[in-house]
């Protein structure tokens, strides 16, 4: 019941296309293996760049050999980090013990946005600052403070560019929606969301607004939302993790009151709702999750044309902001015999109509020179077609920046720390400190010095 489906990995993908990639996955999943080498590649005298992608990719390889037929490139198949495996971890580990072999990745696709500032930091250090590869003006043009908020380390490096948006949005059924609260407007608060779901727990159980069953739920889509200080990297070292924060204390305690944890707010995973998306009214998620969770004319999903997307709950503070979950990162190694090869590479992949588009399954780019016309193509999928693509613009472009990129992954903490306790029943603020205290462990570890201006967990280093 309780899932830790890696979302990432599903996001965008048709149910013929997760079934193909699931027969793909199952023969391979176990290592990286090679998936296919152009023409060219194995003709050319020079050896070809290596790039490393997961089974989801496989459009990417194909749109990019498409576009460039003479590309000197072996793709090589593995898991993309999935649900923090560690796979680049281990394999840079070694090779920094061993020596970096000549079959080592030159571009990796990953699908853990805290995979990059680990990999480019201390004690890995790995990856090309691409600051010297990219042009400034691509680097300026990826949307709101995407670039920061995933691929530039504490000391500035620029170590990734990002794929598509994982923006959090708020996805809608009006069809449902008017047949349970009539002509009220949708929720633009956190208290009034969570007030809908405690009038649909009380007329019509059965019915949701979202889950609280993944572990990527509750830290994402409503701690980091609510711009919440666990995540927050303040300087140089240092890191500020402050459960006390009103910011945190203040969603959680809405949680709570509501009733609605367990009840409108599943505990099940949101990939697995009892009686499927046809009785989700309303959920906070990622842009992906428009297609990904409501699986958008499959026999099993919603009709096309069903689910509009509007702007997440604004925090309790007031700000307009929103959490993110995924959108995954093109990486390139600073071992490589040809960076600047393998830079354009990585860029032409975040950046290039030919692979950020529909017909690819990129999801909405977050370079926004290619969000236009990626949007525009989705006309008939969802309902209210401009709504849906200015909330994705807009959403795009205000994931709060203090959820930083750190050497550890919050997700897998809460999902072990936290999440059985409360899929369980036991109060979301009650899971406040025991989280903090793990992530301010993790950050320790990491070398960090903690931050709490409240002392709600030790400090120091």
């Amino acid at each position: 019941m309780k899932s830790l489906i890696n979302a990432r990995y599903w996001r965008g993908r048709s149910l013929k296309a997760r079934v193909a990639v699931a027969a793909i996955a199952a023969t391979s999943i176990a290592g990286a293996s090679v998936l296919g080498v152009s023409a060219a590649s194995a003709k050319g005298k020079s050896a070809p760049l290596i790039v490393w992608i997961d089974t989801a990719r496989v459009p990417y390889e194909k749109a990019y050999m498409a576009a460039n037929p003479h590309a000197n490139v072996k793709w090589v198949l593995y898991n993309g980090n999935e649900n923090g495996t560690g796979i680049l971890q281990s394999k840079f580990a070694l090779w920094n013990r061993t020596g970096w072999p000549s079959d080592a990745p030159d571009v990796m696709f990953d699908s853990q946005n805290y995979d990059a500032v680990q990999l480019g930091s201390p004690p890995y250090n790995d990856l090309l600052n691409l600051k010297s590869y990219v042009p400034k003006s691509v680097l300026g043009k990826f949307a709101g403070t995407s670039m920061k908020a995933g691929c530039t380390t504490p000391s500035g490096q620029v170590v990734c560019l990002r794929n598509d948006s994982a923006a959090e949005v708020l996805w809608v059924n009006p069809t449902l929606y008017k047949q349970f609260f009539g002509s009220a407007p949708i929720p633009t608060t956190w208290a009034t969301f969570l007030a809908d779901g405690t009038a649909l727990n009380n007329a019509h159980p059965g019915y949701v607004i979202g889950s609280v069953g993944d572990g990527f739920s509750v830290d994402d889509y409503f701690l980091w939302a609510n711009e919440c200080p666990l995540d927050k990297v303040i300087g140089k070292g240092k890191i500020e993790i402050n459960p006390g924060s009103a910011n945190c204390t203040g969603i959680t305690n809405l949680m709570d009151s509501s009733g609605d944890v367990g009840k409108s707010l599943s505990d099940d995973s949101i990939f697995s709702i009892p009686g499927g998306p046809q009785k989700i009214v309303m959920a906070v998620g990622a842009l992906w999750e428009g297609t990904a969770v409501f699986q958008t004319g499959a026999a099993n999903g919603v009709p096309n044309g069903t689910m509009v997307a509007y702007p997440a709950p604004t925090a309790t503070n007031g700000a307009a902001v929103t959490g993110d979950l995924g959108g995954g990162l093109w990486l390139v190694s600073k071992h490589s015999p040809n960076k600047a090869a393998a830079a354009k590479l990585a860029q032409f992949m975040a950046t290039s109509p030919k692979i950020q588009k529909v017909g690819v399954d990129a999801g909405l780019p977050q370079y926004v020179p290619d969000q236009a016309a990626y949007v525009s193509s989705l006309s008939s999928v969802f309902g209210d077609p401009s709504t849906t693509e200015a909330t994705w613009k807009q959403a795009a472009a205000q994931v709060w920046d203090g959820w930083s990129p750190v050497p550890w992954s919050t997700d897998n903490v809460w999902a072990s720390t936290d999440l059985a306790n409360v899929t369980g029943g036991k109060p979301v603020s009650g899971e406040l400190l025991p989280y903090a205290e793990a992530l301010a462990n993790q950050a320790r570890l990491a070398g960090y010095t903690v931050e709490s201006p409240n002392k709600t967990v030790a400090t120091g280093g």
